[in-house]
């Protein structure tokens, strides 16, 4: 939607081929937007473009909101928390976060401590985890029906 969107702003008439646009993935996904909680080893040729395109999401999201009439997204820029459960969750995130540092990319670790005093409702039994402020979210369904509403307006 977003192409036929960009696409009617140009200029150019389009046609959207969905029996239920918005549907399908949009409907279960997480809208995670986590370029750096989300790097994952041999991918570190593509976290240049997934940072780069993280900087631009909030840019995008008041274009969009703008271009379908004031439609809330439920963007948030509320950063990230991983917590640990185990002890196997513990060594995979603090090697994440080496690996993050390695990067170039902050995160902090936290305490199972530190994890709950920044969320008061994890079990006591957390170990730990990272903070990455820089991660955002999005709503799928709100970007999905705002999209819609954009190509509309279009």
């Amino acid at each position: 939607m977003v192409t036929a969107w960009r696409a009617a702003r140009h200029g150019l008439r389009t046609a959207l081929a969905d029996p239920d646009p918005g549907g399908g993935a949009a409907r279960v996904a997480a809208g995670m937007l986590a370029a750096v909680t989300e790097l994952h080893y041999g991918e570190e040729t593509l976290l240049g473009l997934n940072v780069a395109s993280a900087a631009r999401y909030p840019a995008f999201a008041a274009e969009l909101t703008e271009a379908s009439g004031g439609m809330d997204l439920g963007y948030r820029a509320c950063g990230t928390l991983a917590v640990a459960l185990d002890a196997d969750d513990r060594l995979h995130l603090r090697e994440l976060h080496a690996l993050q540092r390695r990067c170039g990319l902050e995160s902090e670790w936290l305490t199972g401590r530190e994890c709950r005093r920044l969320e008061p409702m994890l079990a006591p039994g957390v170990r730990g985890g990272l903070r990455v402020d820089g991660d955002h979210q999005v709503d799928p369904r709100r970007l999905a029906t705002a999209l819609l509403a954009a190509c509309e307006r279009a």
